[in-house]
């Protein structure tokens, strides 16, 4: 027997679209990035519980979760990099003061005293920043790798690529880049996505699904 997931499908649709859309608004951005998780989130909720197949869902929770921590990470770069400016953990020249054995107080010439420099700790986190980006990455190729295997959408396997090569290359940074194409392709797995899916049991599913 079908199970209807229009409402889904519209959701995960939106939900993608504000999401990508919040990555080029500057103040609300992340607002817009947050609510389209959301949507994204409670899509992906509905068609696992009318499949009975959780996997989307667990896997996007879990990279909604480490996307905060990225975030929590982004602050903590800023606020860091903030003191860095300003002069906390720079070298700094001072005077001091030497009593000879005759009782006169000389003023020594200025030497530098080296502060704990924030460059080591601004390096620390952007490297946890990138692992966070690298997990994140792969817990959403596995959401779209089981979006496809529930749905049949080939946008969503081209997601769930594009995703893994972001993982691995995203040390060279490069891996943004695919990464912002794999949402590209989540948009597009929502879009075609069959409005009704066929279940055939627990895990197992006929999907009708022609595939643009």
């Amino acid at each position: 027997m079908g199970v209807d997931v229009s409402s889904e499908k519209n959701l995960g649709l939106w939900g993608s679209i504000i999401g990508l859309v919040g990555a080029f608004v500057p103040y609300l951005g992340s607002v817009l990035a947050l609510v389209g998780f959301i949507l994204v989130l409670v899509a992906l909720k509905g068609i696992g519980d009318k499949v009975k197949d959780d996997r989307p869902f667990k896997y996007y929770l879990l990279a909604f979760i480490s996307a905060i921590g990225v975030v929590v990470i982004f602050a903590i770069v800023v606020f860091t990099s903030l003191f860095a400016f300003s002069g906390f953990g720079v070298i700094e020249e001072t005077h001091s003061l030497v009593t000879t054995p005759e009782g006169e107080t000389v003023v020594m010439p200025p030497h530098e005293v080296q502060h704990s420099s924030p460059t080591f700790v601004i390096a620390g986190v952007f490297l946890f920043f990138l692992v966070v980006m690298i997990v994140v990455a792969y817990f959403e190729m596995k959401t779209w790798g089981a979006m496809y295997e529930i749905t049949g959408t080939k946008e969503f396997n081209d997601a769930s690529t594009w995703y893994k090569w972001g993982a691995i290359t995203a040390i060279i940074l490069v891996g943004f880049l695919l990464m912002f194409i794999g949402r590209i392709f989540v948009i597009l797995g929502f879009s075609n996505m069959p409005k009704e899916l066929e279940q055939k049991g627990t895990g197992d599913f006929i999907v009708d699904s022609p595939i643009i």
